[in-house]
């Protein structure tokens, strides 16, 4: 009795799964959705937050980058919101404040340099360890200029045979030695030692206005004079291509190869080498929303085209960083690979491992003034409590109005000094609190996405309707989990796991509620069938006629463009009314022209000629058909703009060909229909009227078959549609003459430009077919086919097909 109650036991765990994976079979459309959306998640995730796309004006890039602006936002809104608690500002920091008092005690802007050089002392006599200028002092200083003029005057007068007092002269030499700035400043760099003078790099062509190019060279030569002496390679084999391939990474997509800089003047840079000083630039660049969230470290600059002459260049932060750890030149060091920048070494107790370009992300410990600030009329004047400055990195910069470098935040608003975004990048590098965004943190992002994506469309799949909502609870462990990354130093992203999360839960629960109940599907199906009054009176004379049989037919499909967006502005009423009034009209138009109404699906019509009698014109009644619902169709549109009602535009698609024809359907409900490639071929040419910017469009069978010389038509394109093999020349049924769109004048012109166009395609002229698309655009900008052929020439001159390549267009889609 115990084997066989084992033996049970066991039979009863196998049937479990068994009786699992059936439920789970009869849900496999559930699932496959959930599939398709993870994997269209990570294509997403991939193609905005892995890989480097260059801008452009493509649809595609427009969603990566409102879903990275998205992301962005939500980093944003973390920096906000992170607590008091979690935010360490390093106190060896401080801001030396070009600030709005100081101007008004120490006089307007640009200061004497005896200022600076009085402050420099001052730092230095309190101890201070480094000073870092957030400033370029590219131009002499204008202080004593009018002295040393006054003294020329003085002396060239006195050669012209006037008198002058050698005392006057010796006093206006006491003089400008006593206001030469730039003498001063430069003996108190000397002095202080470790000091960082800023320097810009210049990029675009509004920056390099006005400055020649002998003045770049001179800032080159004195900035040749700073750059980061030790380099080292991965490999040591291909040291010097893979510098060069690096540098080259600066360019596209990232756009930081600079044009030109501005460099310290002379007698500056001269005291930053005798004091052991150096330069660093303080360029700061802003991510696409105009908000700082990077920082950069390096930047290579040259003035040669052959860029194993360039060199690399260190920012004022890691400069400050350098000096404040007491680091000498030679011993900072930046490794590199082919890839790109890999690390920043300050020793081997501190390394950095900043992007492939440089860049470094910012985290950022506090909103404005999370670090002391101290104006500088103060430290001038000594106005400040001993041991304020002593052991501590001092940042000069400035906040005041219309001098200040004021950029936007993740805190928001345009009010947050640069020399404070310093400030931030200096602190995070010391204490080892960059924000991480790395292979780790990418690893942990697919897998969330693969977890709200498969294993919860399976439970989704298994799942009573009303219960799965509860899904969406997943998004408050999650949301704690990236919130808890972020405090401790990575960077999560939550758009992309969330919204798969969401999409997943409300797809899955739509298509439970509204497909997969057969009854319903069955009711829908049976209102789609609909017999036109002319086959119920032949069938009444013939009933014959309706049996199945094989014969040439004309099969058209008409539907409405947009027709969801319109029904969700109705109420159903209207919707009705509406739709009534449209398919009255069209439906007496196909019965005027013999045709044959085969069905109403939703909005869409399809009817066919030559059948159930046969009619050997019938591809040019089909024709005449589908001209007179465009004409009608206007008539319609200008009756429903007067009151106020949507407007529905519509496309046709005729084919002419076999297909099977006759009463079909079960024993409960049949009706007179066409089958066949035929149908198909003629539903998806009426697709391309999306494509194409048409209204009627034909396939060569129907083109051939047309006996009407006063139709119009244009030849539009060899397409192979999906699922078919074999390719189809696509016509454009234009006009017919005799109306006002037939006999224009210039109709002719604009064909024929359109089929000159097409020569220089199909003979992969891309540049030459592009002209003439253009000229042709000029004149009529509304040709929607000529539209295409310009973007699929651009798309070609880029990337041409193969050279094997038929002429075909291949359509992937139905």
């Amino acid at each position: 009795m115990l084997g066989n109650s084992t033996g049970g036991e066991s039979h009863r765990a196998l049937q479990l799964p068994r009786e699992w994976l059936r439920a789970w079979w009869r849900r496999r459309v559930p699932f496959a959705i959930s599939v398709g959306l993870t994997a269209f998640a990570l294509t997403i995730y991939a193609d905005t937050f892995i890989w480097d796309r260059p801008t452009s004006l493509d649809r595609s890039t427009v969603v990566f980058s409102f879903i990275n602006r998205l992301e962005l936002n939500a980093l944003d809104l973390r920096f906000r919101l992170r607590p008091d608690r979690f935010k360490h500002p390093d106190p060896r920091i401080i801001i030396v404040d070009i600030d709005q008092r100081s101007q008004e005690i120490l006089g307007r802007w640009p200061f004497s340099r005896t200022h600076f050089a009085q402050m420099l002392d001052a730092l230095r006599e309190d101890g201070a360890k480094v000073a870092a200028f957030d400033i370029t002092f590219d131009k002499p200083d204008e202080t004593a200029a009018p002295i040393r003029e006054l003294r020329e005057t003085v002396i060239e007068r006195e050669k012209q045979g006037g008198k002058t007092d050698a005392r006057v002269i010796a006093d206006l030499d006491r003089l400008s030695k006593e206001y030469d700035g730039d003498e001063q400043f430069a003996r108190a760099i000397e002095r202080f030692g470790n000091v960082v003078l800023g320097n810009f790099f210049l990029y675009s062509e509004y920056d390099l206005k006005g400055v020649d190019d002998k003045t770049l060279d001179r800032y080159a030569n004195i900035l040749a004079d700073f750059p980061l002496p030790q380099l080292r390679s991965a490999n040591q084999q291909t040291g010097t291509r893979d510098l060069r391939h690096m540098i080259q990474g600066f360019g596209d997509p990232y756009g930081l190869m600079p044009k030109g800089t501005q460099a310290n003047i002379e007698i500056l840079s001269d005291a930053l080498r005798k004091g052991h000083g150096t330069t660093g630039f303080f360029n700061v660049e802003p991510d696409a929303d105009g908000v700082v969230r990077h920082s950069l470290l390096v930047l290579p600059y040259g003035r040669s085209k052959n860029l194993d002459d360039w060199d690399l260049f260190g920012s004022l932060d890691m400069q400050a960083v350098r000096l404040f750890q007491g680091v000498p030149d030679q011993q900072m060091q930046l490794d590199f690979s082919e890839t790109g920048v890999t690390a920043l070494e300050f020793g081997p107790s501190l390394i950095v491992h900043p992007d492939a370009v440089g860049r470094m992300m910012i985290n950022y410990e506090g909103d404005v003034a999370t670090y002391p600030y101290v104006s500088i009329a103060d430290v001038v004047r000594h106005k400040f409590p001993p041991g304020t400055f002593t052991g501590k990195i001092v940042l000069v910069g400035a906040s005041a109005t219309g001098i200040g470098d004021l950029r936007s935040t993740p805190f928001g608003g345009i009010n947050y000094p640069g020399v404070e975004i310093h400030a931030n990048v200096i602190d995070n590098i010391l204490n080892r609190v960059v924000l991480l965004r790395g292979a780790n943190q990418v690893i942990v992002d697919v897998l969330l996405i693969f977890l709200f994506g498969v294993p919860l469309g399976l439970w989704l799949g298994l799942a009573q309707p009303r219960s799965m909502l509860f899904g969406l609870l997943l998004l408050v462990p999650f949301g704690f989990g990236v919130w808890y990354a972020f405090l401790h130093g990575w960077w999560l992203n939550f758009i992309v796991p969330s919204g798969t999360l969401v999409a997943n839960v409300g797809f899955v629960a739509m298509y439970r509620a509204l497909v997969e109940e057969k009854e319903k599907r069955r009711v829908r199906g049976a209102f789609q069938q609909y017999l036109s009054p002319e086959v119920i009176r032949r069938l009444l004379e013939n009933p014959d006629l309706v049996k199945p049989r094989r014969t040439n037919i004309t099969v058209m499909f008409s539907d409405v463009r947009g027709f969801t967006s319109i029904s969700e502005k109705l109420d159903a009423q209207e919707l009705a009314a509406l739709l009534n009034e449209y398919l009255t009209d069209m439906t007496q138009i196909v019965f005027r022209h013999n045709g044959t109404l085969d069905k109403y699906i939703g909005d869409a019509v399809m009817a066919f000629w030559g059948a159930p009698f046969e009619e050997p014109d019938h591809p040019t009644q089909s024709c005449h058909a589908a001209l007179e619902m465009i004409v009608r169709l206007k008539e319609m549109q200008k009756k429903w703009k007067a009151e106020g009602r949507p407007v529905l535009d519509i496309g046709v698609g005729l084919s002419t060909g076999v297909a099977s024809v006759g009463n079909m359907g079960s024993t409960l409900r049949y009706g007179y229909t066409a089958l066949g490639d035929t149908v198909n071929l003629s539903s998806r040419i009426e697709g391309l009227n999306r494509e194409y910017g048409t209204h009627i469009l034909l396939s060569d069978a129907t083109y051939m078959a047309v006996e009407d010389p006063f139709l119009i038509f244009r030849e539009l394109d060899l397409i192979r549609v999906k699922g078919k093999l074999k390719p189809v020349t696509l016509y454009e049924l234009v006009a017919t003459r005799g109306t006002p769109e037939g006999d224009a004048p210039d109709l002719e012109l604009r064909l024929e430009l359109f089929a000159q166009g097409r020569d220089c395609y199909r003979e992969r002229r891309w540049q030459d077919a592009q002209v003439i698309f253009e000229k042709l655009l000029r004149r009529w900008p509304d040709d929607g086919p000529a539209q295409m052929y310009l973007s699929r020439c651009k798309e070609y001159g880029i990337a041409s097909p193969e050279e094997n390549w038929d002429g075909v267009y291949v359509m992937t889609h139905k």
